[in-house]
């Protein structure tokens, strides 16, 4: 009887171990939208001056400055030169429809950006690069991250 009852305790305390992990495991990745990013990123992307990517608390990113209007997007995984980085993705305005995605990497508070690359909407459409010059030359741009006014 003895031994049965410290099978049961085990079995109980290794499916409690699981079950809080799952837990963890899902609140680590529901919070924090994929990105993991929040507030604003501000600076020069090649010949755009003032860019600005704002990571808002649901995921969902805004980028002004280097295209004529906002653009919004989301978080994916995405694969430069055969290497899993983060990126975000952006949705063209309907009238002429393009996805464009900015890869990146996270740098103190700080985005370094990797990569650029934009494509047409279509059957057979691949991304290209975009900007060749600033995101794959030893000096990739970087967007800092603004800080809240305290108020």
């Amino acid at each position: 009887m003895h031994k049965a009852q410290t099978l049961k305790k085990r079995m109980m305390t290794s499916s409690t171990s699981k079950a809080t992990c799952a837990f963890f495991l899902l609140l680590a990745t529901w919070g924090c939208g994929g990105s993991g990013l929040d507030g604003e990123y501000f600076g020069r992307v090649g010949d755009k001056r003032e860019v600005s990517m704002i990571f808002a608390d649901g995921g969902d990113v805004e980028l002004r400055g280097y295209w004529s209007e906002p653009l919004k997007g989301t978080y994916e995984q995405a694969s430069l030169r055969g290497e899993s980085v983060d990126s975000v993705v952006f949705w063209g305005p309907e009238e002429k429809k393009f996805k464009l995605r900015i890869m990146y990497v996270i740098e103190s508070e700080d985005l370094r950006i990797l990569g650029i690359h934009s494509r047409a909407i279509g059957p057979g459409a691949r991304y290209i690069a975009t900007e060749p010059d600033s995101s794959f030359s030893s000096s990739r741009p970087i967007l800092k991250k603004i800080q809240a006014e305290a108020k």
